[in-house]
């Protein structure tokens, strides 16, 4: 029962993204899957699937990170300035990927040694730089690209029509995201965020460093986040005060509708949150094909999507409350297993 369980949660994001698929393109008369369309979902996808690989670490620990959206402006809006009073315009790269991993450290360091709720402290966080960046903003005024970088939004093979989506940025996104996949999928680094949102006492019991993970995980969801403000500011072609609006909403929707829990654990897989990033990408591309695209139209979509996860999460709880069996009274012996049991799976670690 609880293989089928496990087999039915990582089967389910997959029907749900067919069938939203085939639902708008039947509705739209076939032009959901135009060739400009489908260059323009994956545009649309990058940001939210940068920003989600890294954030996944953060909710397979059980946590969250409603700050990835505000570090992204401010990690793009630091980068731009620094590289125009400098004179150089790639040292934006690096400065834009180093402040997102600074911000991140920050919050795993106050979530894993003051023990503050990783919404809490990421929600203030959130409010805090948003002050911050509209203030940079409004002094340095709308910095744009350097031409310099323009090279990177130009398609690598350009007398191929139907290649013409694939720039130089994409294959820089599809390297970002092959990494991204190993690490949590194939290093300890994954496994272990999984065994800690299993169950945090038992993953301290077998030897892993949960407050080492936790800043690791907020460490890579920062990164991320900077990542994706060098290709925000690639799309767009410069900053503004409202770069990374509302991004935290809709990438811990595409993660959850993507069929991970909001407890984490062995739920969190990275094809989820690619799925899930697509999946409410074409929602939202989907409502624009179809003539509905009015802004209360696609906030209540996303409401109701949002109570959907949060209904799923609770009956998946309840279930995982009857099957698990308590732990015996000697912490230590059951730690001994090597594996932390919960969602009625295991982890190794």
């Amino acid at each position: 029962m609880n293989k089928f369980m496990s087999k039915l949660q990582d089967i389910v994001p997959i029907i749900a993204f067919v069938v939203v698929l085939l639902f708008f393109t039947v509705k739209s008369d076939g032009r959901m899957l135009s060739a400009f369309n489908i260059s323009l979902l994956i545009e649309q996808s990058i940001i939210i699937v940068l920003i989600g690989c890294g954030m996944l670490f953060v909710v397979a620990q059980g946590s969250i990170d409603l700050s990835v959206g505000v570090n992204l402006a401010f990690s793009g809006v630091i980068s731009m300035w620094a590289s125009e009073q400098l004179e150089s315009p790639y040292l934006m790269i690096p400065i834009a990927i180093i402040v997102g991993l600074l911000v991140g450290i920050l919050n795993g360091v106050i979530v894993a040694k003051l023990k503050v709720p990783s919404f809490m402290l990421t929600l203030a966080m959130l409010i805090g730089l948003r002050g911050i960046v509209h203030k940079i903003q409004f002094k340095i005024n709308v910095s744009y690209l350097s031409p310099d970088l323009y090279w990177l939004n130009k398609p690598v093979f350009e007398d191929v029509e139907r290649l013409q989506f694939l720039t130089y940025k994409m294959i820089v996104f599809i390297v970002i995201l092959a990494i991204m996949y190993y690490v949590f999928e194939f290093t300890r680094v994954g496994r272990n965020s999984q065994a800690i949102g299993e169950n945090e006492i038992v993953a301290k019991y077998v030897g892993i460093r949960v407050d080492i993970m936790k800043i690791a995980a907020f460490g890579l969801s920062g990164m991320m986040s900077g990542c994706a403000a060098l290709f925000s500011i690639l799309n767009v072609g410069g900053t503004s005060q409202t770069m990374g609006s509302f991004t935290e909403m809709k990438v811990a929707m595409a993660i959850f509708l993507g069929g991970v829990l909001v407890t984490g654990g062995v739920t969190a897989r990275m094809y989820k949150v690619i799925l899930g990033s697509f999946t409410i990408t074409i929602i939202v591309n989907g409502l624009a094909l179809i003539s509905l695209s009015q802004t209360e139209v696609s906030q209540s979509v996303e409401g109701v999507l949002l109570l959907l996860i949060l209904f799923a999460t609770i009956i998946a709880n309840q279930r995982n409350a009857r099957r698990i069996t308590p732990l015996d009274d000697d912490p230590e012996e059951n730690a001994l297993t090597g594996s932390a049991e919960g969602n009625g799976a295991v982890v190794k670690v």
